[in-house]
């Protein structure tokens, strides 16, 4: 009977490794996304996404506890959550270092996710259901735009930005607001590629002009 190297951990049956499993994950919810647009989420069952991605309903439910839980994985990626959870791949010193250089690449960052595939199917989808207009939605936008309101709270601190010029959350909403809108208009699932480019060059020239709009030089310490 074979035996197990020495120091090897014994994974437990039916556990997938983390990175599998995170790669099942984001299967499930592509398939999800294309089976809620072709179908919409009420006709969409469980047993039709595992079988989008050839698993079992079991196999799903070891990631998922239900179709919502899918659903709220899908918002959590490509909705307006993805501005909070996408700074994790950013290099972190660089919103300190250089302010508007953080705030370009988190721009650009947002705007690969939404203009990916399943991001511009998210977002017909959210739309042809009227589900932009839920209060869930608008409650997920708030508190996006409060806890992205953090970085703009340190820029004020440190003297990047004028403390008079807006509460922190507003100046998110400002930035923002407008990319957003670019996305509803021209980043959706039958979005033309030159519209796609032009949604994403009108993104970018928002950005440069609210940077220059809303940055100032940095104020220098009493110590030089």
């Amino acid at each position: 009977m074979p035996t197990r190297p020495e120091g090897t951990a014994r994974r437990r049956p039916g556990r997938p490794p983390k990175t599998q499993a995170g790669d099942t994950k984001s299967e499930l919810v592509e398939a999800a996304l294309r089976l809620f647009a072709q179908k919409g989420y009420t006709g969409t069952s469980i047993r039709a996404i595992a079988r989008e991605v050839g698993l079992s309903e079991s196999v799903l439910y070891a990631h998922f506890a239900s179709k919502q839980d899918i659903f709220d994985a899908a918002v959590a990626k490509l909705g307006p959550q993805g501005l909070v959870t996408g700074r994790e791949s950013l290099d972190p010193e660089l919103a300190d270092r250089d302010p508007a250089a953080y705030i370009r690449a988190l721009v650009a960052h947002v705007l690969d996710a939404w203009d990916s595939p399943s991001g511009r199917l998210f977002i017909s989808l959210m739309v042809r259901d009227g589900l932009v207009h839920s209060a869930a939605m608008g409650d997920t936008i708030g508190r996006s735009m409060d806890e992205t309101g953090s970085l703009f709270q340190r820029w004020i601190d440190a003297g990047w930005i004028p403390a008079d010029l807006g509460r922190p959350a507003d100046l998110a909403w400002a930035l923002f607001g407008p990319i957003g809108q670019a996305r509803l208009l021209w980043l959706h699932a039958d979005a033309a590629p030159e519209e796609r480019q032009d949604a994403r060059a009108r993104a970018m020239r928002h950005t440069e002009l609210f940077i220059r709009a809303v940055f100032r030089e940095r104020r220098k310490s009493p110590d030089g």
